[in-house]
């Protein structure tokens, strides 16, 4: 135990009652045997903190504050973890019991390496019935480009080891209470501006399936990777794109989000993501001007009709391409 390394397990959780207790047990499970466990209640209205209280006291380190996010609560963690690894795991997913020591064993034999991530199995909301599951996606060891060159996360949070001192030199996840998706992706960037990433092919994670995921919400999703996008501005994007494709990357965001935000209705601020796309990337320009007209002056239930005429428009006008129509 004195030889074995601190590892924290830092675990936020917003009104997950029902779901926590088995995420908090597979980490008491560990087969490493010296794990601290940190929960960070991100302003749970279902009584979280007195469950878990009542039925774990000191065997977990619990942190309570006001809801501003899953990143903000793991900052939290990260704050208060005296382990020199960390890990993060979601309040409805599950680590294999050897996940942290198979880890660790990457870390001992590649110092170089600063995040350990694995595959992962998905199972439905009993937590135990398995799920088809993607392949895994192994990244290599310098995977910024990689990464940047995505639409959004492809490493499982739950599924992620880090070095302390690597985490708290990119300083944590941003600390914004609007950043509530993809901001694993904003970390995982300037984490892999700096450091080298090790992938290991088991599902040593269950990832619970269930309606009331947070990243299931496409309004938080599309807002999450436009910002990943603009942030990732200041963490080397050149040596991966050339600037008009890192532009049209970033209007592509704004186009989807506009699209997300008429859907709820949010008229003037979708005109203004769709000029804002427009301008970024003029090749595409006219096309998106003329959703940013629809988008203020259509209802949100015209956007099929919208989406289906502009096809028809660019089909219409050769040498136009727009793939985000």
């Amino acid at each position: 135990m004195a030889d074995a390394p601190l590892v924290s397990i830092v675990i936020p959780t917003f009104n997950r009652a029902h779901y926590i207790r088995d995420a908090i047990e597979s980490c008491l499970a560990q087969t490493h045997p010296n794990c601290e466990i940190i929960v960070v209640d991100d302003g749970s209205s279902d009584n979280s903190a007195g469950l878990l209280r009542a039925r774990y006291g000191e065997r977990l380190q619990l942190i309570q504050q006001q809801n501003q996010g899953p990143g903000i609560a793991r900052n939290r963690g990260i704050a208060a973890a005296k382990g020199e690894f960390i890990h993060f795991l979601d309040a409805d997913d599950q680590l294999h019991e050897h996940k942290i020591e198979i880890g660790l064993q990457v870390f001992q034999r590649q110092p170089a390496v600063a995040v350990v991530y694995t595959h992962y199995q998905f199972v439905a909301a009993d937590g135990r019935s398995p799920l088809e599951t993607p392949p895994f996606e192994a990244f290599p060891a310098d995977c910024f480009c990689e990464l940047l060159r995505l639409t959004g996360c492809h490493i499982l949070l739950s599924s992620s080891m880090y070095r302390a001192e690597a985490l708290r030199a990119v300083g944590g996840f941003a600390h914004d209470v609007d950043f509530r998706s993809a901001e694993d992706w904003d970390l995982f960037l300037r984490l892999a501006a700096r450091y080298r990433f090790h992938g290991i092919n088991q599902p040593l994670v269950s990832r619970r399936m269930h309606g009331a995921m947070l990243s299931d919400h496409r309004l938080y999703g599309a807002l999450g990777r436009l910002k990943t996008v603009q942030n990732a501005r200041a963490y080397g994007w050149q040596r991966c794109f050339s600037p008009a494709e890192f532009d049209q990357k970033e209007a592509a965001r704004h186009h989807v989000y506009a699209y997300y935000l008429w859907q709820a209705g949010e008229r003037r601020q979708a005109r203004r993501h769709f000029l804002a796309a427009a301008n970024l990337y003029p090749p595409e320009a006219p096309q998106r001007r003329a959703w940013a007209f629809l988008a203020l002056f259509a209802p949100p239930s015209s956007i099929d009709w919208a989406a289906g005429a502009i096809r028809s428009l660019r089909r219409a006008l050769p040498g136009r391409r727009n793939q985000n129509l």
